[in-house]
């Protein structure tokens, strides 16, 4: 029995049956099995509560470049 995975679409409202050497993507466009992670550009750490900061810089861009510069 060969291994297969099935999503549903709610794009077009269908079922769609894969095997693993097929790219995941549905008769209409739609992409299955993947996730964007937002917070991927975003300079945030986690706390060990769960939490998340936003680290703040009080430099401008000027000021960053010039230093990188000097480096």
């Amino acid at each position: 029995m060969k291994r297969t995975r099935t999503y549903y679409c709610k794009s077009c409202k269908g079922c769609k049956t894969f095997t693993p050497e097929e790219k995941y993507v549905c008769d209409c466009g739609h992409l299955f099995g993947t996730t964007v992670n937002i917070s991927a550009g975003i300079n945030m750490r986690r706390t060990w509560s769960g939490q998340t900061k936003v680290e703040f810089s009080q430099t401008t861009i000027d000021d960053d470049i010039a230093d990188r510069n000097r480096r």
